[in-house]
């Protein structure tokens, strides 16, 4: 079994370790120091289930590389452009591609280089950052994948991801409905990283200001009110679910978004909050918070020096 990680930053490199640690065949794709460190020492993985070295295969090309069973898409949204077409060397008759980029555009994307037959869509439910160079750090018992068919059929390249991904170190779920799971993950994902990096303060610090609750939640509820208009069944008292959820997890809370704000480098603004704003507008829903948020970072989408 051969499984390709497009992408191994922190979440990437921390499933592709656990795969690897596991007996699974990985390559690992990635680009920079964290490349160039993980070929001289390999990676090194501090998790929940104990820490470990993986020596692996490290590249930043698929080049004379054998067909993937399983490819995992885990780049930056805003990569997709570059890294889509990188994949084709290991792309054979029965591979699959599992995306768990952030936000709900993903598969689309990928589905226009590959078609759907190749891809299927997932999220991902986990806490994890690169330290230093060839070096993450897994926090938190939670590592889930969840993923599924637009149809919702339990197909049998389902059966066989969950049987590739079941290993110690990953949870996996299989959705009856992936397109509900995203939009969920949304809820969360869209909100309270953009609010944070936007106020430029951590979680605690944004939920015990005075408006910091009362903004988080309104734009929970207005990426609740634009995915209802896209048809999403969403549970009963989502929005409190996913707040509370929030305010439990703060001291332990990391946000990509605002990670890459932090260390100046381009933001997953358009793909995850601002694929919202833009459904929002086609579908004639108010989404003033969500689109002040998207005003105030607008300047700083391609990184900043």
């Amino acid at each position: 079994m051969h499984v390709v990680i497009m992408g191994a930053g922190a979440v990437g490199g921390y499933f592709g370790s656990a795969l690897s640690k596991n007996g699974v065949d990985v390559t690992f794709v990635a680009r920079g120091q964290h490349l160039e460190h993980m070929k001289k020492y390999g990676l090194k993985i501090d998790s929940h289930w104990g820490n470990f070295l993986v020596k692996s295969r490290f590249t930043d090309s698929l080049e004379n590389i054998k067909k993937a069973d399983l490819i995992i898409q885990a780049t930056k949204l805003y990569s997709n452009s570059s890294a889509l077409p990188l994949l084709k060397p290991v792309i054979g008759t029965n591979t699959v591609i599992l995306t768990i980029q952030n936000g709900i555009s993903s598969g689309e994307i990928i589905s226009e280089y590959y078609d759907w037959e190749k891809v299927l869509q997932g999220a991902t439910y986990i806490e994890t950052e690169i330290i230093d160079p060839g070096y993450i750090q897994q926090t938190g018992s939670v590592a889930m994948i969840e993923f599924g068919e637009k149809d919702g059929k339990i197909s049998d390249r389902c059966l066989r991801v969950k049987d590739i991904l079941d290993v110690d170190g990953i949870q996996v779920n299989i959705s009856k409905d992936i397109a509900s799971t995203l939009w969920i993950k949304m809820v969360s994902v869209g909100a309270i990283g953009t609010l944070a990096t936007a106020a430029r303060s951590s979680l605690v610090e944004m939920i015990s200001g005075e408006f910091g609750s009362e903004s988080l939640k309104n734009i929970m509820e207005e990426i609740v009110a634009v995915g209802k208009s896209e048809g999403i069944q969403f549970p009963i008292g989502v929005v409190d679910e996913k707040f509370n959820s929030a305010i439990r997890e703060a001291e332990e809370f990391k946000s990509s978004l605002q990670y890459d704000f932090n260390n100046h480098k381009p933001l997953e603004l358009d793909d995850i909050l601002g694929t919202v704003v833009r459904i929002a507008k086609k579908n004639d829903i108010p989404t003033p918070a969500s689109t002040i948020l998207m005003s105030v970072l607008e300047k700083y989408k391609k990184g900043t020096k």
